[in-house]
């Protein structure tokens, strides 16, 4: 690989690879982070559904109809 000219076409080719694998990686972590947020927002959505059965049975126990405090 004494010949210039192999040097830059080995050396483009390595700057193309980074670049590719830049994109590549750069989409995964979008798909990785929306991913995230689907699971947050489920997440988020399953403790609220918690803490609501939990009021209601607190609620069908006092039979007060009031919410226990700090819901």
């Amino acid at each position: 690989m004494s010949d210039p000219l192999d040097v830059q076409r080995n050396l483009d080719h390595c700057m193309l690879n980074i670049k590719d694998a830049g994109e590549v990686m750069a989409h995964d972590m979008h798909g990785a982070a929306m991913r995230l947020g689907a699971a947050a927002m489920m997440l988020v959505s399953a403790t609220h559904a918690v803490h609501k059965r939990a009021a209601e049975r607190t609620q069908g126990q006092t039979g007060s109809g009031e919410a226990p405090a700090g819901t």
